[in-house]
């Protein structure tokens, strides 16, 4: 028997990253190069699924009395493979091109069905707890 295996879809979350950030045209060439659909997220969609926001299939839902808190700028990359090399290409490729993200992510099963909120809140407490002190 076989095992079935399945893969996510090709996206990038975007919070609180657009047009005026830096490397964000480089950003975009990575991402078309890289087969990947940027989603700009915001305090709509945070009490979307991340599985649902990376599929485009996500309404907006409502958001956490305390959605303010999370400032810091965050990309959550679906559908990469780290075995292959792809995520850390990816990865070096937009370091490179000089966005900045303090908090980033790849989805994984548990944090697909997770909400945007619980997994800003998740990457937040990480990001403080390296030393990268508090959100902005």
């Amino acid at each position: 028997m076989k095992a079935h295996i399945r893969t996510q879809p090709r996206a990038l979350l975007l919070w609180r990253f657009g047009p005026q950030s830096a490397g964000y045209d480089a950003l975009m060439r990575q991402a078309a190069a890289f087969r990947l659909d940027p989603v700009f997220v915001d305090e709509a969609h945070l009490g979307c699924r991340i599985g649902d926001l990376c599929a485009g299939r996500a309404a907006p839902a409502p958001a956490p009395a305390d959605a303010a808190q999370w400032q810091t700028p965050a990309m959550v990359v679906s559908g990469l493979r780290h075995d292959n090399g792809d995520l850390n290409a990816f990865l070096d490729a937009v370091k490179k091109g000089g966005a900045d993200f303090p908090i980033r992510a790849a989805v994984t099963p548990t944090s697909e069905g997770w909400t945007l909120a619980r997994l800003l809140e998740e990457l937040s407490a990480e990001h403080r707890a390296l030393g990268g002190g508090q959100p902005q």
